[in-house]
């Protein structure tokens, strides 16, 4: 199946045409939007059959896929890094989902290594950083490296 590369714009319209990668180390788009697919991908046909028997990393690499072109990210290295991302959290289906009573589920997202709801998202986010500065930075010593990246944390105040 042919698919053209998904690239990215900013929510404010001056910005556009950004790989993936751009997107995730650029943060916030210049013109201060927020960056979202020129397209939205679609499904494959038969995604309730297919998908429904994977488990949360499966998926997850599923419907990254969706949205990150393999020339960006390999599937075999998106995959180890959907693996490398999840496989400190607690619980083995990673966001397992609890039934309270009969049509009453929830959703446990605090089985990651801080045990917040954020930590489902963040801890890819740090290996797609790690992922793409290695990748700028290949074959450049430690000292001559050019590719840096500071992360300024802040938190909302529910976590602390």
């Amino acid at each position: 199946m042919f698919r053209l590369a998904m690239k990215y714009r900013s929510t404010r319209g001056k910005a556009t045409n950004y790989s993936f990668e751009d997107t995730v180390l650029t943060g916030l788009a210049p013109d201060g939007g927020l960056f979202i697919p020129h397209t939205i991908p679609t499904l494959p046909e038969d995604w309730q059959t297919a998908w429904s028997a994977l488990t949360f990393q499966q998926l997850a690499v599923e419907i990254f896929s969706l949205f990150i072109d393999p020339a960006e990210i390999p599937r075999r290295d998106l995959a180890n890094l959907v693996e490398r991302s999840y496989a400190t959290f607690r619980a083995t289906d990673v966001t397992p989902l609890r039934k309270i009573r009969d049509g009453f589920y929830v959703l446990e997202l605090f089985h990651g290594p801080t045990f917040a709801f954020k930590d489902v998202a963040l801890q890819f986010l740090g290996n797609l950083f790690e992922y793409f500065l290695e990748r700028k930075n290949k074959g450049i010593t430690e000292q001559r490296r050019l590719h840096r990246l500071t992360v300024v944390g802040a938190t909302s105040g529910d976590t602390g």
